[in-house]
């Protein structure tokens, strides 16, 4: 019997409207994620004021809880970042990043609220099949079979590295990654979810074609962090199911980097390249990016420089030769020297403190029994925490909506038992 944190539905005529108003648009988000940079805030907007206003309709029942510590954090964590942008030289443009940061609040509330097991599993089913199909999208640009034409399906991709309908390949693929991690916690663990033939077959297709697409996307950052991520989580569910999992990962990539000269050359740069390349390439750029972000922490430590301050920052030193000129120069590509660079020790301790916490309550709800959600959990947080390492993605708006929907979806699911 497939389980989720029990609730009791209260006013069926009151509550029973709400959920399937909530359900059809959390549906529509999910797919917006993949699909409509529009969709994201009509969507993830008009569910939030949805699950706030459900809160205030008689006979509402409470869901799943949050841990205090989260609810703590999170608010620390937003605050640090509103105040960083306030006293941002360029403060107008900061503040409106901001508002990215609802998907945080969309995630929580829909962790909390008392949808049915049956359209929770719509509405993650709904999620993956968007995955597999935004995967699908980028292979097909792989292998040139999809052409720039101006439309949906058909974006053009730069440096001929796959980018699905994103606008990036490093979002394709972190963004799959998150599909991809979760679809693995479904197979292994979620058994009693996705129990039929069919629902198996369909986690086995779409997390294939996720995976490929992750494969071909180019992405280094985004496969060191998936691979130690799916086997660190499944090591400490099942032995034998995270060494299934790490030959399935390697027979996939020997097969890639056999028929493709390019992403054998990918592949092999994520060690040659710290000794080989300048900044003209991606990791030397990097390296002078890191090297920037830490003159703007010695320049003000413990608050940073702001939240709107990196690039003109970044212009400013190489104008004045502190740092070679690169190309890129919008953010660090690692969130870390990103926080560090913007909103010094005290913005970094705060946001380590934050995935800290999501870490141990993902670990709290594994050992209540909650296995599903707490591994999803930590599933998600290790992936943006490895992720971060060599990429800013976590600050992105796609990401965030994904992180969030993720661990709001499936994190309350529970394994019968």
């Amino acid at each position: 019997m497939e389980n989720v944190h029990e609730n009791v539905i209260g006013k069926r005529d009151t509550n029973g409207t709400f959920e399937k108003i909530l359900t059809i648009l959390t549906a529509l988000f999910a797919v917006s994620i993949f699909f409509s940079k529009s969709g994201l805030s009509v969507f993830g907007i008009a569910a939030i004021l949805a699950m706030i206003l459900w809160r205030f309709i008689p006979g509402y029942t409470k869901g799943a809880a949050i841990p205090n510590a989260v609810i703590i954090l999170t608010i620390l964590l937003l605050a640090n970042i509103f105040v960083s942008s306030f006293f941002s030289i360029n403060s107008k443009w900061a503040l409106s990043e901001f508002g990215k940061y609802r998907h945080l609040l969309f995630g929580g509330l829909l962790y909390a609220a008392p949808l049915s097991r049956k359209n929770r599993k719509g509405c993650i089913i709904i999620f993956l099949i968007s995955a597999a199909f935004d995967g699908l999208t980028g292979i097909l640009q792989f292998f040139n079979l999809l052409y720039d034409s101006g439309t949906l399906w058909t974006r053009t991709y730069s440096a001929m590295r796959p980018l699905g309908n994103s606008s990036d390949p490093i979002l394709y693929a972190a963004n799959l990654a998150l599909a991809f991690g979760a679809s693995l916690v479904l197979f292994f663990i979620g058994k009693d979810i996705f129990k039929t033939q069919k629902e198996r077959l369909l986690l086995c297709l779409s997390a294939s074609v996720i995976l490929m697409g992750i494969l071909v996307s180019g992405s280094r950052g985004v496969w060191v962090a998936l691979f130690p991520a799916c086997v660190i989580t499944l090591y400490f569910y099942n032995r034998r199911s995270a060494l299934l999992l790490l030959s399935v990962f390697i027979v996939l990539a020997a097969i890639t980097f056999t028929f493709s000269n390019t992403m054998k050359e990918r592949a092999s740069t994520i060690v040659t390249s710290l000794y080989t390349e300048n900044e003209t390439g991606s990791t030397g750029n990097r390296v002078e990016l890191w090297k920037g972000a830490l003159l703007m922490f010695k320049q003000s430590p413990f608050t940073g420089i702001g939240s709107g301050d990196f690039e003109v920052t970044i212009k400013k030193y190489i104008a004045e030769k502190k740092i070679r000129n690169i190309e890129a120069k919008g953010h660090a590509h690692s969130i870390y020297f990103q926080i560090v660079a913007t909103r010094g020790l005290i913005g970094i301790s705060i946001f380590i403190a934050f995935l800290v916490s999501l870490l141990l309550w993902g670990s709290r709800e594994i050992k209540n029994g909650n296995q599903i959600g707490g591994y999803t959990i930590v599933m998600s947080t290790l992936l943006a925490l490895l992720g971060g390492l060599t990429e800013n993605h976590i600050e992105v708006h796609r990401y965030l909506a994904a992180f969030g929907f993720t661990i709001g979806l499936i994190g309350p699911y529970q394994r019968a038992g």
